[in-house]
């Protein structure tokens, strides 16, 4: 329809009216609202300039489709990689000790000793020399080490809790790593059962003045077993390095017993200690207990690769572990190398080494000034974003309707009701929801005054309203428009 079209042409027009003050109690845009155009054409022989109507209504229209977009402003999260640095370490043939003093935001509880929760990584210059025929630092083996003991995991070994064990076997040492899981003080009623990772431990009576209890135990491989178990020992459960399963009881935590499972390579350990018997609400018996659980989840032994050219070195007489950079060119450990633009990285904490080189007067490279730690990080930065919030009706054409197609008054939606009631005979519907003698008020009104401006509550729904602008003409019908326009 040509009325249609010429709302879609004056919308750019339109633009001027967003800084109009809002004068209105509720909020109207595109998205809720629709509004009623005249269609009668000729009445009593007289052409009613209808044609009018719809290019003001438009202009209406175009206004409410620019109320729904608006600035907005958001807050957000967005990664960020960040880099810290050491200060820049000349090379003096010193095996040098990363500190927090030289490297404060390192990450790593680092000193000169792996003593307690302390890790060593250390550089040593007397293995590192520049090249002059390539331009670029090159590293012997053992150049850089990283040293710790078994109090700390530097490393992703298995998860957050772990243990690590060392042990000779066959000649070699050998490093254990195993998973730690702690559980204190959980209970279980008369005939329950407590599952923990392959053992099922059913509960079938429970003597609260004995301490004790009557158990169907169920092993990893499916092996059936009844036992009693008392308050306050401990009771060993392992699948040993050749699968053969077992149970043992103390009477004092077993320290010493479980450390000789790990270092035999036991690959399960779960330990099970009833702490109290007693009868909770309702009257039904209880037992209160604590377990721990270990797995073996790696194995390495000294020569072992951990990553790329990152090799184990197990001391287990002091329970010290070290991971060295390995070049051996003949064993496919090839030469390792540092040119300007590259980093060696380390396998711990997402460290990495960079050389700086000195240069001449051509920007050529003539040699090394020193060396710098680097470690990047990913961290969550709040963002506040600047955007346009836009509520609008997805077809303009469904914002404006002709007054044939309003049969009833919706629970969702403003309606503008655009001309008198000699054109728009929507009018008739007015005068069946709201009344003939406020209808016939409401007429007397706009000939007395010439226009009016008139919001109605929708008794469909008070949220709504219903709007009427109406003149005696079509260009008092635009300044009732006009007007409304205004107050928005």
């Amino acid at each position: 329809m040509k009325r249609k079209i010429g709302f879609l042409l004056i919308f750019v027009f339109m633009s001027a009216v967003l800084g109009m003050v809002q004068g209105l109690s509720f909020t109207i845009n595109s998205t809720n609202a629709v509004i009623v155009l005249p269609t009668t054409k000729i009445v009593n022989g007289q052409p009613l300039h209808i044609g009018e109507d719809a290019i003001s209504g438009s202009r209406l229209g175009a206004l409410l489709v620019l109320k729904g977009i608006k600035p907005s402003i958001y807050t957000t999260y967005v990664n960020v990689d960040v880099e810290y640095h050491s200060i820049l370490i000349e090379d003096n043939d010193q095996y040098y000790k990363l500190n927090k003093i030289d490297m404060p935001d390192v990450g790593l509880n680092v000193g000169d000793s792996p003593v307690g929760d302390v890790i060593v990584i250390a550089l040593n210059f007397s293995k590192v020399f520049y090249n002059d025929t390539i331009k670029k630092v090159q590293f012997n083996d053992r150049a850089i080490e990283i040293i710790f003991n078994e109090n700390t995991t530097p490393l992703s070994l298995g998860g957050e809790d772990t243990k690590m064990v060392s042990t000779v076997v066959d000649s070699k040492d050998t490093l254990y790593i195993y998973s730690y899981k702690k559980v204190l003080e959980e209970s279980k009623t008369l005939g329950e059962t407590l599952s923990v990772n392959g053992w099922k431990i059913k509960f079938m009576d429970i003597d609260t003045e004995q301490k004790k209890t009557l158990t169907d135990v169920l092993f990893p491989s499916g092996l059936p077993l009844t036992k009693v178990f008392e308050k306050g020992k401990y009771y060993v459960f392992y699948i040993d390095a050749e699968n053969d399963e077992d149970v043992e009881t103390y009477d004092s935590y077993p320290e010493s017993r479980i450390l000789d499972l790990q270092k035999a390579g036991a690959k399960k350990i779960f330990v099970f200690t009833p702490t109290d018997f007693f009868v909770g609400i309702g009257g039904t018996k209880q037992v209160s207990y604590t377990y721990e659980y270990f797995e073996k989840t790696k194995e390495y032994r000294d020569g072992d690769v951990f990553d790329g050219q990152w090799v184990w070195d197990i001391d287990p007489e002091d329970s010290l572990f070290t991971l060295y950079l390995h070049v051996d060119p003949e064993n496919d450990f090839p030469k390792v190398t540092l040119g300007e633009d590259d980093v060696l990285e380390l396998p711990i904490d997402k460290l990495k080494l960079t050389a700086s080189f000195t240069k001449d007067d051509e920007g050529k490279i003539t040699g090394v000034e020193g060396y710098t730690f680097v470690k990047s990080e990913t961290v969550k930065k709040k963002v506040i974003v600047q955007t346009t919030k836009a509520e609008v009706i997805d077809d303009v054409n469904d914002l404006i309707i002709e007054d044939t197609e309003l049969i009833s008054l919706p629970n969702n939606k403003h309606v503008i009701i655009v001309g008198g009631w000699v054109s728009n005979k929507a009018w008739k519907l007015l005068e069946q929801v709201y009344g003939s003698s406020m209808i016939e008020a409401l007429k007397e009104e706009v000939m007395s005054k010439g226009y009016v401006v008139k919001i109605l509550e929708n008794p469909n729904n008070p949220a709504y309203k219903v709007i009427i602008l109406a003149g005696k003409d079509y260009t008092l019908t635009r300044k009732a428009i006009e007007e409304f326009m205004n107050q928005l």
